[in-house]
């Protein structure tokens, strides 16, 4: 009989292996989810790590060695000098040379702190104290003088006589950092057309400056001279002032200097005629060494002449100690930089104090012009001007010595002028080297707060004179002259001029020459703030 059972349906292999699977993938999937749960709450739990603070690339930048550029001695245009077909017509050269002073002080030097006592900390091994090294250079880079007088105070003294051109004087400490130095040149001329004496700070190069009070009159002649003592290029916009406010430069505006070139405007030929000029120069790119040359004639009458440094930065109180009176009234020079007008008032003072007929109260001097103001009342003496306004201005003070009658053709006598300029305020010291021509020297003070002053001169081998200590009463003047500051029998190379109270002492240095009649040529410089011995720079490096 036929088997009625009915056999089992084939089973596929794959179904049964697929359905496990899929059963126990939750399974799976919750035994892989733990670690991760657990790993979670470990982190939920645990305090995150202190933060670690990032570390900036840092360096010290010291202060480097002083190099100071002079200008060298006057230096008249091609073709000036040629006598022509009548001999007695040449114009006599002025001198071809020029002396140097420097003075280089160690920032601890017992000087700068008003006291002479000899070095015990700054000692080399063998005992002798340390002092600054000063090199002198020509232009082409000759060693002039290396070899400056030192002895135990931390103070080096270099003089170097008949330097012709433009050299420049490079001071270091005893350690390769920035000294408290100065440099001075000084040129005279005794007699003949460029009959004068000119004192001149010689000093680092700059990308902004200023002159004030130079004539471009019938006879009279100023340069500006642009140097470029660098390995790049600069260009200088120059502008100039005058009483009708600023002069058309007409394409003269820009001027490029070569690495290693010297340019020169000559300014009566952009603003002729005037009795006073402003000029303004502002550099981009590479520092220029710059200043003025001013000579002047009255007729056949030497009117002197003058090499200008720039000046100091503009302000609203201006003092300008120094200002010699020996007959003739000295004049005011204002300049306006501003795009706005402002008033100016001038007070006078000298050695009991103020001088009413000489003060002004009001001048209105209009943006971008220059004014020249006689100062008169003033008997024969030494004062300080002080200009007070708005809105910062620039300001000199012209005053001159007339020589005697020369014989011959001159009509008159011969005259020297000088322009003083503004004495920033003192801080905690000021030290200045003194010219090494001329017969005679005053150190002016004058305060707007009461102060005592210590003045300690330098002799030329480096050793200090008495200190001596003066009261400068506030409006009014305190003067030294070079004979009160000698050592000795030697006339002082130096001083520093320490106050009591920073910050309210002026000082201006007066030289006199003669010109083998009497002492009646003229010079002045300002006594600045020192420099040098500051802290190093930290430059930090952020990413």
């Amino acid at each position: 009989m036929a088997d009625q059972t009915v056999p089992e349906e084939p089973v596929d292999p794959r179904a049964r292996p697929t359905t496990r699977r899929d059963g126990r993938r939750p399974l799976l999937a919750l035994a892989a989810l733990a670690p991760l749960a657990l790993a979670v709450g470990a982190v939920a739990t645990t305090s995150p790590p202190a933060s670690q603070p990032v570390e900036h690339a840092a360096a010290q930048s010291q202060p480097g060695a002083s190099t100071r550029w002079c200008h060298g001695p006057l230096e008249l245009p091609e073709g000036v000098l040629d006598a022509g077909p009548d001999a007695d017509l040449a114009v006599t050269p002025p001198s071809p040379s020029v002396s140097l002073s420097a003075v280089s002080v160690e920032p601890a030097s017992s000087l700068l702190f008003g006291r002479v006592s000899a070095s015990k900390t700054l000692q080399e091994d063998d005992g002798s104290v340390r002092a600054p090294s000063i090199v002198a250079e020509s232009a082409d880079g000759t060693v002039l003088a290396d070899e400056p007088a030192s002895q135990d105070l931390g103070v080096s003294v270099l003089g170097a006589t008949d330097v012709e051109g433009s050299p420049r004087v490079a001071s270091a400490t005893s350690e390769g950092g920035r000294p408290v130095a100065d440099s001075v040149q000084s040129s005279l001329t005794g007699s003949g057309d460029y009959r004068s004496l000119a004192l001149t700070r010689c000093a680092e190069p700059a990308t902004d400056a200023s002159f004030l009070g130079v004539s471009t009159g019938k006879g009279d002649s100023a340069v500006l001279v642009l140097r470029n003592p660098t390995e790049r290029p600069a260009t200088a916009s120059v502008q100039l002032w005058t009483q009708e406010g600023p002069a058309a430069m007409e394409g003269r505006s820009q001027v490029v200097v070569a690495p290693g070139e010297e340019q020169r405007v000559l300014l009566e030929s952009v603003a002729p005629g005037q009795d006073a000029v402003g000029v303004g120069v502002s550099v981009l790119g590479a520092p220029l060494s710059m200043y003025v040359q001013s000579t002047e004639r009255d007729g056949l009458t030497p009117g002197g002449a003058e090499i200008l440094a720039p000046l100091p930065a503009p302000g609203t109180e201006l003092t300008m100690p120094g200002v010699e009176v020996a007959g003739a009234a000295p004049a005011l020079v204002l300049a306006n930089p501003q795009g706005g007008g402002t008033t100016v008032s001038v007070e006078v003072v000298g050695p009991e104090g103020p001088v009413p007929a000489a003060a002004v109260e009001t001048i209105d001097l209009p943006a971008g012009t220059v004014v020249s103001t006689p100062l008169e009342g003033l008997a024969d003496g030494t004062y300080a001007v002080i200009v007070r306004s708005g809105t910062p201005v620039t300001a000199v003070t012209r005053s001159q010595l007339a020589g005697a009658d020369l014989p011959g053709d001159t009509i008159g006598a011969p005259v020297d002028f000088t322009l003083v300029s503004p004495a920033p305020a003192i801080g905690s010291h000021a030290m200045s080297a003194l010219p090494a021509q001329g017969d005679a020297g005053t150190l002016t003070l004058s305060s707007s707060t009461d102060s005592a002053v210590t003045v300690i001169p330098v002799a030329s081998d480096g050793s200090a004179g008495e200190p001596s200590t003066v009261d400068v009463t506030a409006g009014a003047t305190v003067s030294l002259t070079s004979d009160q500051l000698q050592i000795g029998d030697e006339r002082a190379a130096g001083i520093t001029v320490v106050p009591e109270v920073p910050g309210v002492v002026h000082a201006g240095w007066t030289q006199r020459g003669s010109d083998g009649t009497d002492a009646t040529l003229l010079s002045s410089t300002p006594v600045l703030p020192a420099r040098g011995g500051e802290d190093p720079v930290t430059v930090r490096v952020a990413r």
